[in-house]
């Protein structure tokens, strides 16, 4: 799976399309919302095997001990190459206090909750918790 030549575009289109959903274990949440934008860089869904298989976080939970590697990390790295977070680019996968999402430079973009508003919001690079970090490749 690779990101497309005009995967910048597709990632502002994608991310301006689902900037006021709310949250929903299993549709939209940040596992789902992170597969969602790697799909519309790349054309590939990278979790079809995750869509649809739970709907609360121990679902999620369940899902990822018997879908996948065990854990979300475990997982990501079984589909993408892990990156050192300090060298994570735009488009890149990361993980902040166990929230996921997309990097956008100096930010993160997730799905989550800021004050009384919910869709997407940002954390600063400087902000980040114990972060993960994972390529989403480029073509050649």
């Amino acid at each position: 799976m690779y990101r497309k030549p005009d995967w910048e575009a597709r990632l502002a289109a994608f991310l301006e399309s689902v900037r006021l959903q709310v949250f929903a274990w299993g549709s939209y949440d940040c596992c789902m919302f992170t597969g969602d934008a790697v799909e519309a860089m790349t054309d590939v869904d990278p979790m079809p095997e995750f869509r649809g298989k739970y709907r609360s976080a121990a679902g999620a939970s369940r899902a990822l001990r018997t879908i996948g590697a065990g854990d979300l990390p475990r997982t990501l790295d079984g589909k993408f190459r892990p990156v050192p977070p300090a060298l994570a680019q735009r488009g890149d996968i990361i993980m902040h206090d166990g929230l996921l999402g997309v990097c956008l430079g100096a930010v993160m973009v997730c799905v989550g909750l800021e004050g009384e508003r919910e869709g997407l919001v940002l954390f600063d690079r400087a902000t980040w918790v114990e972060p993960r970090a994972w390529r989403v490749e480029y073509g050649s």
